[in-house]
């Protein structure tokens, strides 16, 4: 979707804490590291994958589908990132206890609640258009519904 937007369109990512039974509020935390840090773009699918794929970050066990415990830790993250970035434990757990990411994780709060966005994925166009995959009936009518608002609202 990011490369099909016009170029004066901009997707970005708001990591939202929501669902702490699903250890959001830790993979929130990560992700405002890895931007403060400057890795997110190029983590950013393979730490999607290292949850939902290959279950290296995973929150459920794959065959009971129970929640795991325990649950990912930041610690864990913080490895899984120097694996594939190369980052070092230390600077990412340093980096997620900063003020910055603290801020940043309290402005993503903020936005999420301003913009009623309660499930995922959610997308918002322009601050005026909420978007789920139920709303729009489907992930991809969801996609293309998102596309046709960008257009309108472009003009």
């Amino acid at each position: 979707m990011k490369k099909s937007l016009p170029k004066n369109a901009q997707l970005v990512f708001v990591p939202d804490s929501f669902n702490p039974y699903e250890d959001w509020p830790m993979f929130q935390r990560a992700t405002c590291t890895a931007q403060t840090l400057g890795i997110f773009d190029k983590t950013h699918d393979a730490m999607f994958d290292a949850v939902w794929k290959t279950g290296e970050l995973a929150i459920s066990d794959p065959k009971t589908h129970a929640p795991k415990q325990p649950l990912p830790t930041i610690e864990d993250a913080a490895r899984y990132y120097h694996r594939i970035s190369g980052i070092s434990v230390d600077k990412f757990l340093a980096a997620s206890k900063s003020f910055a990411v603290d801020v940043a994780m309290r402005r993503y709060d903020s936005l999420a609640v301003a913009y009623h966005a309660d499930s995922t994925p959610s997308l918002i166009v322009n601050g005026k258009y909420r978007i789920t995959g139920q709303s729009a009936g489907g992930l991809p009518q969801m996609i293309e519904l998102a596309k046709w608002l960008v257009a309108k609202e472009s003009k």
